[in-house]
């Protein structure tokens, strides 16, 4: 499973893809979200026509792409899940939760002035992360990070 054009494993790389696929996934649901909350609490002029049917348009399209890079997204798991024998299922959606948490908490440290509690708490959930991958795959269940990375390259 080594990525000859990378310093990680394919497997790693694909599960960067779906952290950052399930982080693009929650920032349309924010995305419409918010353009649905304007319209409910009637913060756009719902009675001109072109203002609504605007605001309209970027919700269907919002709606839209939450669908569209999470049906990518699966099919990245699906496939993940498949190079890996013994995978557990039941941790499918772990992966995904727990992936998006670690990137969050992470771009949260880096928003901060520096704030190390900040960045242990990142720490914290990046461990149960890993504990999550491993778990998926069917590996040896472990939070450290170097360890899945090395497992993941196929350098057990």
């Amino acid at each position: 499973m080594k990525n000859k054009d990378s310093e990680t494993g394919m497997a790693e790389d694909m599960l960067r893809s779906i952290v950052q696929l399930g982080a693009t996934e929650i920032h349309y649901q924010t995305l419409y979200c918010k353009y649905r909350a304007e319209l409910e609490n009637g913060l756009i002029k719902v009675e001109d026509d072109e203002i609504r049917n605007k605001h309209m348009d970027k919700m269907e399209h919002y709606r839209s792409e939450i669908n569209d890079i999470a049906t990518i997204r699966r099919r990245m798991m699906r496939k993940l899940f498949s190079m890996f024998d013994d995978g557990n299922k039941d941790a499918w959606c772990l992966i995904k939760h727990l992936g998006i948490a670690s990137m969050t908490a992470f771009e949260t440290y880096q928003a901060s002035d520096n704030d190390l509690d900040l960045l242990d708490i990142y720490y914290d959930i990046n461990r149960e992360f890993n504990k999550a991958v491993t778990d998926f795959l069917g590996m040896e269940i472990t939070d450290c990070a170097a360890c899945v990375s090395d497992m993941l390259k196929g350098d057990k």
